[in-house]
């Protein structure tokens, strides 16, 4: 059960500032997690990344569900921690790590937005000529692997799931494709499918993640036709893929935050 609604905006024209709007509820999630629900880590073991956590879980409980949430370019490394605020339930832990590369206005980034070395994205299943791994993409799936890795080995869950918006979501494409430490379930919203992803789309593996794909039909940010081109691209290569577009833009509205509670708890 989602408790409360969280409306965002975004702008990345003026240096990618990101708001939320809080109705009541996740005002009141909000001080449950700063009071007693939240811990804050720095750096190793968690692949160098300082990382919010958000549970009821004791330390020394195993299994239960592990839920990795990833931020967007330019936003505050906390920023999605009312999503997992939202989303708490008893028996899931919730990590959320901050990008580790840092941004104009205090916000972080999982890599730069260079206009001349930032990652392509996949138009097709097949890699450019020439095509070079972005190493700031390597950087931050490292980082996120090492992340997962510490929190398998410490808590043994029964499932790892990573949800991801904008950047983030890209993010998190990649590293459940990469398949090392093994995610069950990906939350991709306003993503798309880098490059450096694709020769993990063909990758032997025992088995497939299940993938989340939302996207804005009027995302002014990443277009529409990317988020579709992505879910095209999961479903030919066998991936089953829950697709939930919506009249928006680059943003997590309601009906979607709704829907990503069914699919990692139902």
């Amino acid at each position: 059960m989602i408790r409360g609604v969280l409306d965002r905006t975004i702008s990345v024209d003026r240096g990618s500032y990101v708001k939320w709007q809080r109705t009541g509820e996740v005002r009141q999630a909000d001080r449950m997690l700063s009071a007693h629900m939240t811990q804050v880590d720095n750096g190793q073991p968690w692949g160098g990344l300082k990382v919010v956590r958000v549970s009821d879980m004791g330390e020394d409980e195993r299994g239960g569900s592990a839920v990795v949430v990833l931020h967007g370019w330019g936003a505050p490394g906390d920023d999605l921690v009312p999503i997992a605020g939202a989303l708490r339930r008893p028996g899931v832990r919730f990590f959320v790590p901050a990008a580790p590369l840092p941004e104009m206005g205090g916000g972080r980034a999982w890599w730069h937005l260079d206009p001349y070395a930032r990652p392509p994205h996949a138009s097709t299943d097949q890699l450019a000529p020439g095509f070079q791994p972005n190493p700031e993409v390597v950087a931050s799936r490292a980082a996120l692997q090492a992340l997962i890795a510490t929190v398998v080995d410490r808590y043994a869950p029964t499932t790892v799931a990573l949800v991801g918006f904008s950047q983030g979501a890209m993010l998190a494409i990649d590293v459940a494709l990469a398949g090392e430490p093994a995610v069950q379930l990906v939350v991709a919203m306003s993503g798309v499918l880098l490059m450096d992803s694709v020769p993990a789309l063909t990758a032997p593996r025992s088995t497939k993640p299940r993938f989340l794909l939302s996207h804005g039909r009027q995302d002014p940010v990443v277009p529409f036709p990317n988020g579709t081109r992505a879910k095209d691209l999961l479903e030919k290569h066998g991936f089953s893929v829950t697709w939930r577009p919506f009249e928006g833009g680059h943003e997590i509205p309601a009906p979607v935050l709704a829907d990503v509670d069914r699919f990692l708890f139902s």
